[in-house]
């Protein structure tokens, strides 16, 4: 690699930083820890804090880096990317493997594996929760893949590169990280585009309650600001037919409470920090979310929610929210009528829709978010037209702002509308347009309107789809020409390859 960018400098964001535990300096094997987002975006993710802190801990000389805004200098020390061996990725949805290709495109990083191999180049891995849902989308790329749950299975991933940074043997880092049941190895485990051997996706792998569940860092340059996040609760119990939840991350696992209690009120008394992020799939769940609650209202804490079921919303909750200052909450009703949204999974209506929104209008709630999705399976242009008279009730009611952001319905694998087809440009262009003329003749208050480009929808479902065939062709296409041509997946190949995770 040559020199692949001008001299800019992460120091600025790393004097922002204040870390909850002191990091072990130095390591023994350079390693550059990528997220395929904005720095802010990165700092918001758990999973990259939990693996930075593993790696650090475990000896390795992991550093960070971000897609932005200094994309190939590592946010630790300002070092180069050229001058790492291993580059690994944690991804969260399709379009950051998207972005995390085409870093290593830019940065004159064969995407073939066989051609890194020949030309000395860095070891290419990846994991995050991307991989819980499609492993295969990465397998055109990458020397190994970490399926599910990272942290168990990291320490023998890194003992197996400390080896190969010895004796420099691509082949033999290779079958040794096959023999893990939990680390696909794309040049072993797959032949002719099939998977040839037994992988294992642990998708209720139980919490190790003595590792932290917390922010690793904190820094006001993060998404959600001076924030110190803290991990509720992995899985989820309910069984919503659109949403990857239940069925590729587990049944329902939650933290212990007289942990994390603990855990807050130890980083509280060393470090600053606004209020505390609850990271969880849906608040309300946590069987000990009041005890949290009273502990950060004692503290005089602000609370944001990573998700808020609206039957689940109750009065403590809101008043975690303005007690911080804040005076807007997001909702996802998913649809504008109630039939189609006990379909979706979420069994209440717009009748509780609206009490509860009236409750946070009392506590000092004003502004609103609502999100939607168009083109689910048996809608019909009725249920687009249900979307702005559901707002129309709630203006009425509450006087609330309103921000209607509606985006496609994506199918996704392991759900239960997997098999159900995406609703297609023209579709969802006609629908916006059903949606866009019916919210403006609202009248009083017209909501805004953030409307998902349906490029964009699309794109997440093709690569969604894309099992190993597709991703190889995926790579070619970004290295021939920067970026893919419109590549259509085989669902049902990919379908029956992703079945035999197991």
């Amino acid at each position: 690699m040559g020199k692949i960018t001008a001299w800019q400098s992460w120091n600025e964001y790393r004097t922002y930083e204040q870390w909850t535990t002191e990091m072990p300096k130095g390591g023994e094997l350079p390693w550059a820890l990528f997220y395929p987002a904005d720095y802010s975006i990165g700092a918001s993710n758990l999973g990259i804090h939990y693996i930075y802190r593993l790696l650090k801990e475990n000896g390795i000389a992991a550093e960070r880096f971000f897609s932005a805004p200094i994309p190939y200098r590592s946010v630790d020390a300002d070092t180069l990317l050229e001058r790492f061996p291993v580059i690994t990725a944690g991804i969260s949805y399709e379009g950051g493997v998207d972005t995390f290709f085409k870093w290593l495109h830019g940065a004159n990083i064969p995407l073939n594996a066989e051609k890194r191999r020949a030309g000395n180049y860095p070891v290419i891995g990846a994991g995050g929760a991307i991989t819980y849902i499609n492993p295969l989308l990465l397998s055109g790329v990458c020397d190994f893949i970490v399926l599910g749950d990272a942290m168990d299975v990291m320490p023998s991933v890194a003992y197996c590169l400390r080896k190969y940074s010895t004796d420099g043997d691509r082949e033999k880092l290779w079958d040794m990280l096959a023999e893990n049941p939990s680390v696909l190895v794309p040049s072993v485990d797959i032949k002719n585009g099939k998977l040839t051997t037994d992988k294992k996706i642990d998708r209720a792998q139980p919490i190790d309650e003595h590792y932290p569940a917390c922010s690793t860092w904190i820094t006001p340059k993060s998404t959600f600001g001076n924030t110190f996040l803290i991990e509720l609760q992995r899985g989820c119990f309910r069984n919503c037919s659109y949403c990857t939840l239940p069925a590729c991350f587990g049944k329902a696992r939650h933290r212990n409470s007289e942990i994390l209690e603990k855990t807050i009120t130890e980083i509280a008394g060393k470090i600053k920090f606004d209020q505390v992020g609850l990271v969880t799939p849906e608040a309300g769940d946590y069987p000990e979310i009041n005890k949290i609650l009273d502990l950060l209202q004692k503290m005089d804490k602000g609370v944001s929610f990573a998700s808020l079921r609206l039957d689940r919303l109750t009065e403590k909750m809101l008043d975690a929210i303005t007690r911080g200052g804040r005076h807007s909450l997001t909702v996802a009703p998913e649809t504008g009528r109630d039939c189609l949204r006990t379909s979706c999974g979420k069994r209440f209506s717009n009748d509780l829709i609206i009490e509860k929104l009236k409750l946070a209008k009392e506590k000092g709630i004003n502004n609103v978010k609502l999100y939607f999705m168009i083109g689910l399976p048996e809608e019909h242009d009725d249920d687009i037209f249900a979307i702005p008279e559901l707002c129309r009730r709630i203006i009425e009611t509450t006087g609330q702002s309103l921000v209607i952001s509606a985006g496609p319905f994506v199918p996704k694998p392991w759900t239960k509308w997997e098999r159900h087809d995406f609703s297609g440009l023209q579709e969802i262009k006609r629908k916006y347009a059903i949606l866009t003329a019916s919210a403006r003749a609202i009248g009083r208050k017209v909501p805004q309107l953030r409307l998902t480009s349906p490029k964009e929808a699309e794109e997440e479902f093709m690569l969604g789809w894309y099992g190993y065939d597709e991703s190889v062709m995926y790579a070619d296409e970004i290295e021939k020409y920067g970026n893919r041509k419109k590549t259509l997946p085989d669902r049902s190949r990919t379908l029956l390859e992703l079945k035999k995770f197991k």
